[in-house]
This record gives C-alpha cells, sequence and structure tokens, in this order.
C-alpha cells in the first residue's frame, strides 16, 4: 500500500512541475534519415548504471516528439529515481481496441573506452553495420518505436486504438524502476 501512495505521489509531482526544457529539433523529411538522427544521438548517451543520466537520454527523445507536434499531456517522463527517468508517450487513437504499449529499455551496461576499438558511446557504421553500446539491446528498438510514431503524427494516422511508448531506464540494473513509468501513465 505505501509503495503505491509513493508512486502515487511521484505521478502528481511529475503533473505539477513543468516540463524539462527541450532543445528545438529539426525533423527530417527523410524517413530513413530520422530514424538514423534519432538513433545516432541516443547511442551517443551514456545509460550506463555508473553515469546515472537515462534521464537525460528519454529528455532527448521527449524532446523529438515534442518537435514533431506531441503536445505536453502526452509526453510523460519520471519513475522512482531521478536519475532513471522513463519516457511514456502516447498516439491517440479511435479507442475502437485497447491500446497497445510497445516497450524498450535506453539503459546499457557498462562499457570501458579502453576494451572497445572505437568509442562506444558513438554510433560507427562500418560496412553496413552499426557499432556502439546499445545498439542492439535495445538502442534500435528504442529508436524504431519513436521514429515510427512521429511518422504516424505526422501522416495524420489515426490508428485504431492508442499507441503508447514506453522508454524503460533499469532493464540492464535492478529493474526496481523499469515499469513506474508505464504503471503510472495506464491510469488515465
Amino acid at each position: 500500500m505505501k509503495f503505491r501512495l509513493f508512486l502515487l505521489f511521484l505521478f502528481v509531482v511529475q503533473l505539477i512541475q513543468s516540463p524539462a526544457s527541450f532543445a528545438q529539433r529539426v525533423i527530417p523529411d527523410d524517413d530513413q534519415q530520422l530514424l538514423y538522427e534519432i538513433y545516432k544521438e541516443l547511442v551517443g548517451y551514456k545509460t550506463t548504471g555508473s553515469e546515472q543520466n537515462n534521464t537525460i537520454a528519454v529528455e532527448g527523445m521527449a524532446a523529438w516528439l515534442q518537435a514533431a507536434g506531441f503536445p505536453a499531456q502526452e509526453i510523460f517522463i519520471g519513475g522512482a529515481l531521478p536519475h532513471k527517468g522513463n519516457l511514456v508517450a502516447r498516439l491517440r487513437g479511435t479507442g475502437a481496441k485497447e491500446p497497445i504499449i510497445l516497450m524498450a529499455h535506453i539503459d546499457v551496461v557498462e562499457a570501458e573506452r579502453e576494451d572497445w576499438n572505437m568509442d562506444p558511446f558513438v554510433l560507427h557504421e562500418v560496412d553496413e553495420y552499426f557499432y556502439g553500446r546499445g545498439t542492439l539491446d535495445d538502442k534500435a528498438m528504442s529508436a524504431i518505436f519513436l521514429a515510427n510514431l512521429m511518422r504516424y503524427k505526422r501522416d495524420g494516422v489515426l490508428p485504431n486504438r492508442d499507441i503508447v511508448v514506453a522508454l524503460t531506464s533499469d532493464q540492464e540494473g535492478a529493474a526496481a524502476t523499469a515499469f513506474t513509468g508505464c504503471w503510472i501513465t495506464s491510469l488515465d
């Protein structure tokens, strides 16, 4: 019971606080370029347990959504720990069917520069392959979900259900905060 009250408290605090200041983004017209830009930026965030900056990464992803025209009330950033923020964004549909949640995590395991041939927090493309920490697990999926949500918004797609994208920040750790944002957002 105390845990649920704590989560409700966090939700109320998030509603009261003004949204983070987001840098204005320029949305590429080309869909592949849009995906690449999001992917490149996301790989560039050091979202390891020791860096404690996952919230900064989801704020960056929220800036893409805002630039694509998502209203602030459809974007939620929060979680049980200030440095492990989750992003939940919703594209409203007709409501004919139940919402669907597309979830991916943005945190990655530690990566020491001396253990890599290249900087692990820079997206590298070599022989049509991408290299960098999290390029497959799971920042690619995160970028794909966001880019598609933005395309649907741009193209005026009205799905038969709400599409909710949740980017979580604690899959690689204790997973204590990974689902907080999703659970709270599902209450409306």
